[in-house]
């Protein structure tokens, strides 16, 4: 019998969402089919542990697991870490080096999707239709350069925008600016995430419109479904704590919009080669179609979009992990 290695945890500010997603799988995995391997890696000494329950995580030294025994101890690796590190090539060149076989995203899709600017790049050379962007690198830019930059977003950009730290998910670190006086505490606040800040043109009723992609070569794209919003922007604790979005599947498009979000999804799935599955999100304002990111790890929490997306192409929630396990390669 196959053993999978279930990854969670994780060094991310994202770590909780990894465990609900984590804990799904748990609940719905096909043992009969499967045997499963719960690995944690866990924040605090960056190490990984083979534990037992996944409701009851305990850190044992005993229990350590080495990267030089993950080719011993599964076959497959199934990753369920959100966010840095595990979503952005770190991992998946983990695994690669220990020639160990994993689901989803090679290391270079996995790190052009992860950072919102390199990937916002990728499809401003394609002519892909975004909302209008500023990248403020403060690492590599000289602080003139940066302060010449944030100068010149009072002139590029009306409001509201959105500040985004480059390299994250799950709402994390993301401030939306209705007044100018509130910039620079964005631009502070998505700092503590990442180096690399992202400005965006926020949207008049951006409908938040979302597609599931399942596939390396031959691809199963869904229906594209819907993120209902009672209110301009949601943050984490919003989504994941209060639980205040909903997601509708089908979204209520015309057959002509349908058409072309798949036909864009594809294209940006071929085009940052993903591989096994990903989530391709858009912006929807008066009938225009901005494409937003892609999620090359996207959340399977009781709240998630991706699994009832790719459901409602007629999997169970069990058949949608077999066929992602069974892409790993």
């Amino acid at each position: 019998m196959k053993k999978v290695g279930l990854f969670f945890g994780g060094l991310s500010n994202e770590a909780e969402v990894s465990i609900m997603s984590a804990k799904n799988v748990v609940k719905s995995f096909d043992y009969k089919k499967y045997k499963l391997v719960l690995i944690y890696w866990n924040k605090k000494d960056s190490c990984f542990y083979r534990i037992k329950d996944i409701n009851s995580i305990k850190v044992v030294r005993k229990d350590r697991l080495d990267i030089e025994n993950f080719s011993k101890t599964f076959d497959v690796a199934l990753l369920m870490t959100h966010g840095k590190y595990g979503e952005d090539g770190v991992l998946q060149a983990i695994l690669e080096g220990q020639r160990v076989k994993y689901c989803g995203c090679r290391v270079l899709g996995s790190s052009v999707c992860m950072d919102k600017g390199l990937f916002k790049d990728l499809l401003l050379s394609q002519n892909i239709n975004q909302v209008n962007y500023l990248v403020l690198d403060y690492k590599s830019e000289e602080k003139k350069e940066l302060e010449i930059k944030k100068k010149s977003i009072r002139k590029e950009f009306k409001l509201p925008i959105y500040i985004k730290p480059a390299n994250s998910g799950s709402s994390v670190g993301i401030t939306k600016v209705d007044r100018w006086i509130n910039l620079d505490k964005g631009i502070r606040g998505a700092l503590k995430h990442d180096s690399r800040i992202i400005i965006e043109q926020g949207l008049v009723k951006a409908r938040e419109i979302e597609v599931a992609v399942l596939g390396n070569n031959s691809l199963m794209i869904s229906d594209p479904g819907e993120l209902g919003l009672a209110k301009d922007f949601y943050d984490y604790d919003d989504k994941y704590k209060l639980g205040k979005t909903a997601n509708i599947v089908p979204a209520q498009l015309t057959d002509k919009q349908k058409k072309e979000l798949k036909k864009i999804t594809e294209q940006a799935y071929r085009l940052s080669n993903c591989q096994g599955f990903a989530r391709v999100d858009f912006l929807m304002s008066g009938g225009k179609i901005h494409l937003n990111e892609i999620n090359t790890l996207p959340g399977f929490t009781d709240i998630s979009m991706y699994p009832m997306l790719m459901m409602s192409t007629g999997l169970s929630y069990r058949e949608v992990i077999n066929r992602i396990i069974e892409l790993g390669y």
